[in-house]
């Protein structure tokens, strides 16, 4: 059994096709099932089942990936151990970060870590829950920043680290925001919404309600943080933003209509018995003893 078959094995799994999961592992669909073919007779037994909606595991392929992406994970944290020690390339730290976690004060940190280290090349790469989790499993970061992680994982493990206040963002001079004392002081105006609001939705439904507000409706929705910091910048959009990412925004004006109700938490998310590097850790501690000074 070869590591490489592992990893293509992973690979359908992750892809559901032969197709996909061979133009992501570089080879033919041929090679890539000839593979597979390999691996079912060392192991005894078939690992997918071939259906018309691509290719669904077996019990035992569910059994077999899931050792496998402890094997494939170890072997990546072993080559880069090996290759630190012996002069191949500098140390090295892979961090996830969500939209959200990344413009927060823990992104903030995470920058003036690398400043502080700079010997050791830090690779930062955005995703939202789903992905992180996913690459933590296959061994391709060490560990992720996610403001989407509230919920328990398979082979992860979940730590708040920080929570980020959420108000009504406008440009500086918005005719109805600089003078609203009050969401229903801003009925009536044109919504820019992102989905990076759906864990608040409930509360800020909640919040335009019992302030007798129209609950916002989008005019434009997006995913792209940048757009939504350009329009509202030369528009009278509002948009419902984290505070730490317009407090950097002198076109900005940021206001907490809400009184504090809407807050979202901010997670460390990690592999499950992973060996973390002296660079990982070094982080880890640092983010938890800000989080310990924010409590005190």
């Amino acid at each position: 059994m070869e590591l490489k078959q592992l990893e293509n094995l992973l690979a359908i799994m992750a892809t559901g096709t032969l197709t996909s999961a061979a133009e992501r592992v570089g080879l033919s669909q041929q090679a890539l099932s000839q593979s597979l073919t390999r691996l079912e007779n060392q192991l005894g037994g078939k690992l997918f089942e071939r259906k018309p909606r691509g290719m669904v595991p077996t019990r035992l392929g569910e059994t077999v990936a899931e050792h496998a992406r402890d094997v494939v994970a170890s072997a990546g944290r072993l080559r880069s151990a090996a290759s630190a020690e012996i002069g191949l390339e500098r140390g090295k730290l892979i961090i996830g970060l969500s939209p959200i976690a990344a413009t927060s004060h823990i992104g903030m940190q995470v920058a003036s870590f690398a400043m502080r280290h700079p010997k050791l090349r830090v690779d930062v790469e955005s995703g939202i829950d789903r992905d992180f989790v996913a690459a933590l499993n296959r061994g391709e970061i060490d560990l992720a920043l996610s403001s989407q992680s509230g919920s328990d994982h398979d082979g992860v493990l979940i730590e708040q680290l920080g929570s980020e206040i959420w108000g009504i963002a406008g440009r500086v001079g918005h005719p109805r925001l600089s003078k609203a004392k009050s969401l229903k002081d801003i009925d009536g105006c044109q919504w820019i919404l992102g989905r990076n609001t759906e864990l608040l939705t409930e509360r800020i439904e909640e919040s335009f309600t019992a302030q007798n507000g129209q609950i916002p409706q989008p005019g434009i929705m997006t995913t792209s943080v940048m757009f939504v910091l350009s329009a509202l910048a030369h528009t009278d959009y509002l948009s419902i933003l984290p505070q730490s990412l317009c407090s950097t925004m002198p076109s900005l004006l940021w206001r907490d209509l809400a009184e504090g109700e809407w807050a979202s938490q901010v997670y460390l998310v990690r592999r499950k018995q992973a060996h973390l590097g002296f660079a990982a850790r070094a982080l880890l501690d640092e983010l938890r003893d800000e989080t310990d000074r924010a409590l005190v």
